[in-house]
């Protein structure tokens, strides 16, 4: 057996020279129809990735803003509220003031009529009593200046007479 093993170990120039040109061409079609569409599809995926997150970064900021937003809103809300409660106590203990001051005046003003209205009948009772014991010296007078005048007679009149003031 005669085996050219000299052929076998090195290729034919042709298939070489074919196989190099063959694979030449088809990196052409690949670079013209495959490469330059996927460099571009590729691109354009980056695009949209960087502005995916650029937007997403720009929602996160916006979050952030309104997190802190409304954090010295409910802050405000609660300065607010509490000036409110502060106010509305302010308020309820001034009335509390006035209308114990109202109270006061009212019951002063009672007791002082009160007063006076005593004082009246004090001065009424003293004027009917003044009326009476006249009444009752004149009852005595005439009684006395009708009877004779002695001691038993004038101590009867007497007693009599402050039985009657005293009743």
């Amino acid at each position: 057996m005669d085996i050219d093993i000299a052929s076998k170990l090195f290729p034919n120039i042709t298939t070489v020279v074919v196989q190099l040109l063959s694979t030449g061409v088809m990196l052409l079609i690949f670079k013209k129809f495959l490469w330059v569409p996927m460099q571009e599809y590729f691109a354009k995926r980056a695009d949209f990735i960087e502005g995916t997150i650029q937007d997403a970064k720009d929602m996160q900021e916006q979050a952030k803003a309104f997190v802190e937003a409304s954090e010295t809103q409910s802050k405000q809300a609660a300065m607010e509220y509490r000036s409110i409660v502060e106010q509305a106590k302010e308020d309820a203990k001034q009335a509390k003031e006035t209308i114990l001051e109202d109270a006061a005046s009212e019951a002063r003003q009672k007791i002082e009529l009160a007063g006076r209205e005593i004082e009246n009948q004090k001065a009424k009772a003293a004027s009917e009593m003044k009326e009476e014991i006249v009444l009752v010296a004149m009852d005595v007078a005439s009684k006395v200046m009708n009877q004779q005048m002695d001691d038993s007679t004038n101590k009867a009149l007497i007693e009599s007479f402050v039985e009657e003031v005293v009743n």
